[in-house]
């Protein structure tokens, strides 16, 4: 999980997008904006934890059933909720459904980013070494044992059974889903977090 963590954006009206990201750039805040919850949930797999600030009205994938599809995917992003006068019910849904809050609109941009900034310190609360591997596929768990074992990716592969650029591919997800930045510091999150030859299943 990175230090900084992002910020996804995801709502319908590019303009809606363009506003939260260009607030969030001036105070700093990584972001990036997806026009439907159905390319955000598309491209998960791919994406480190971060704060998800979601229209509860869109055409595809609702507000409220994202919230749900993270929780089916095992995902925690803190989900914020924005709502329109008329959609205040269904922001109070969304949050029993397991979103951490909604701001309605128009929003001024101090709560906004006070929001974030409480959704980001949950993510870094959540940033220990268990909790970085918290997301990993039974697979990618198996590829990591192996690399923090000391293995090459030729030796992991055989190991698997796969071939090595499969495992190339793991170890570029494996990098992506836990924020580390080369493979040195990806076995050292793996050391932490008690990974490696007698974990392996």
């Amino acid at each position: 999980m990175p230090s900084d963590p992002p910020v996804y954006i995801i709502d319908d009206e590019p303009e809606m997008c363009r506003s939260l990201a260009l607030l969030l750039s001036t105070g700093g805040v990584p972001a990036r904006s997806f026009g439907s919850a159905d390319l955000f949930l598309d491209m998960l797999e791919h994406l480190p934890p971060g704060v998800v600030v979601c229209d509860v009205r869109m055409p595809g994938t609702s507000g409220i059933e994202l919230v749900q599809s993270l929780a089916a995917r095992r995902r925690d992003d803190p989900v914020v909720i924005i709502s329109g006068h008329a959609d205040i019910a269904l922001a109070v849904e969304a949050m029993k459904a397991g979103a951490m809050d909604f701001v309605e609109k128009p929003f001024e941009a101090a709560a906004m980013m006070a929001t974030v900034e409480n959704g980001r310190a949950r993510i870094e609360r959540m940033a220990g070494p268990a909790g970085k591997l918290a997301h990993l596929s039974r697979r990618e768990r198996q590829v990591l044992d192996l690399v923090v074992a000391g293995m090459t990716s030729k030796e992991a592969a055989r190991e698997l059974s796969i071939s090595p650029r499969t495992i190339e591919t793991y170890r570029t997800k494996l990098l992506e889903k836990t924020g580390a930045h080369c493979t040195a510091e990806l076995i050292r999150i793996g050391v932490e977090a008690g990974v490696g030859p007698s974990s392996m299943a």
